[in-house]
């Protein structure tokens, strides 16, 4: 061997033990091995102190070449089936399948929502135009003032605080919200319920007032109705809108709500809603006993005791909303009956 680095002895220092001695090749192939690292001390003769082994004159350190990465043989036959491609498809496929379905469950809650109130809406407005003989013009109008009455207490429940369900059609019935939660007294159950007779007789009066800027025939009798079906609401009676605002003044007032239920009955002709009478009756009758005629207990007392300011507001607000309603009523039904 001519180069010299081959000759001269190498010793290395590994963990306070000296190795050696070893040639260049030596070294270098403990480097590759790991049995040592190049910056662990060496020296060979000529040196006057130990130095890193990678600054030793002739020593170079070569990495071993990388190991060759395996390259897939294909034939003609497999190169034809593609199987990685048709993999990552059905990936895709996948991915989408599950992407939609994370969207569905997501919005499942809304669409189910939309679903419920608009098909109870769009089954209602069937429903009158084939049993009243109404235009469907008229029963949309109808089923419409009806849902604007509904998001009344919608409104009114998320502005207190009370989460209620979305409003559910049923044909001659009309419409209901259900509260899942029970109020915190008379006062919140009132403002509540007052909510949907206001929003009511305001979507009754933009249709009276609409009805002489426009030429529809049918939107004078859809506030006429509208007006009276909020009428009908605000009789002081449980459950109906009325009985929960009157309660905040007084519970006894359900005793005159009675009769007038009795009276609206035999004014308007109401024997074919028998159904809403009994379904009525049914619920007010067992709530009256036990507040008017059961035991009081703390809890009850409680709930109904509203302080005075709020009852005379509310005593305002309630006359305040019966007057609005009957002079739409009475107006429309004047100029229906001049047509």
């Amino acid at each position: 061997m001519n180069d010299a680095g081959h000759i001269m002895a190498i010793y290395i220092t590994k963990n306070g033990q000296q190795l050696g001695p070893y040639s260049v090749i030596e070294a270098q192939n403990l480097v590759r091995s790991g049995t040592v690292v190049d910056t662990d001390l060496a020296w060979q003769d000529g040196l006057a102190n130990w130095v890193p082994l990678n600054q030793l004159p002739g020593f170079r350190y070569v990495p071993p070449p990388a190991p060759a990465v395996p390259r897939p043989t294909t034939t003609p036959e497999a190169s034809h089936r593609m199987p990685v491609e048709n993999k990552s498809v059905l990936k895709k496929i996948g991915g989408g399948i599950a992407a939609v379905a994370i969207l569905l469950f997501k919005f499942a809650g809304p669409l189910f929502i939309f679903l419920k109130t608009g098909g109870t809406m769009l089954l209602s407005i069937f429903a009158y135009t084939w049993a009243f003989h109404w235009s469907w013009q008229l029963a949309t109008a109808i089923v419409g003032l009806i849902f604007v009455h509904e998001m009344g207490h919608v409104i009114a429940a998320k502005w207190l605080g009370l989460p209620v369900s979305a409003p559910l059609f049923v044909p001659f019935l009309g419409a209901a919200i259900v509260m899942k939660q029970n109020p915190r007294d008379a006062w919140t159950e009132a403002l509540m319920a007052y909510g949907g007779p206001l929003a009511g007789c305001m979507g009754s009066w933009i249709c009276w007032y609409a009805s002489f800027y426009v030429d529809w025939d049918w939107l004078m009798p859809a506030a006429m109705v509208s007006f009276l079906i909020n009428l009908f609401n605000m009789i002081p009676i449980p459950p109906l809108d009325g009985g929960r605002i009157c309660a905040a003044v007084s519970p006894w007032f359900w005793i005159l709500g009675l009769l007038l239920f009795g009276a609206s009955i035999i004014v308007f002709h109401a024997w074919s809603s028998l159904i809403i009478v009994v379904l009525v009756l049914l619920s007010a009758l067992p709530r009256m006993k036990q507040i008017l005629f059961g035991q009081s207990t703390a809890e009850m007392q409680a709930y109904y005791n509203t302080h005075i300011s709020n009852r005379l507001s509310m005593a305002m607000m309630y006359l305040g909303l019966i007057a609005a309603l009957l002079l739409g009523y009475w107006d429309a039904s004047e100029h229906l009956r001049g047509l």
